[in-house]
């Protein structure tokens, strides 16, 4: 038996209080409660798209302060570019994985853009990168 707390977090679609609170003015947030279930060791959230895409409106270079970062695509699309990646267009049922502290720019994404960040610690920093 782990020698954890033992806690479970049951987060529902139904009645979710989407905020946009988050990194990206572009999308809107939900708590998947992964922070709480883990005492902020691994955090997770599902974020969507709120604004039509103007051309500038992405993220531009920057990169996260984790251990380990999940992006999995579960609607639409986005195009970005990862160090040691390249450019890329992920879409919907596309994952990318990473450890460490990658760069990366965001730069377009579909009107109908959904994604789920899955993160550890679930605390983290971000850190623009100057062109």
């Amino acid at each position: 038996m782990s020698k954890l707390n033992p806690k479970i977090v049951l987060s529902r679609l139904d009645g979710t209080n989407w905020t946009r609170k988050g990194l990206r003015p572009f999308l809107e947030y939900r708590d998947l409660g992964l922070a709480e279930a883990t005492e902020g060791r691994i955090g997770g959230t599902i974020g969507r798209a709120i604004k039509k895409f103007e051309p500038g409106g992405g993220a531009k270079r920057h990169f996260h302060n984790t251990d380990f970062h999940l992006i999995f695509v579960m609607r639409g699309w986005f195009r970005t570019e990862f160090e040691g990646l390249g450019e890329v267009v992920v879409r919907q049922g596309d994952c990318i994985a990473y450890q460490g502290e990658i760069p990366q720019e965001h730069i377009e994404y579909s009107d109908d853009f959904e994604v789920m960040q899955i993160a550890s610690p679930a605390d983290y920093g971000t850190e623009n990168i100057e062109s």
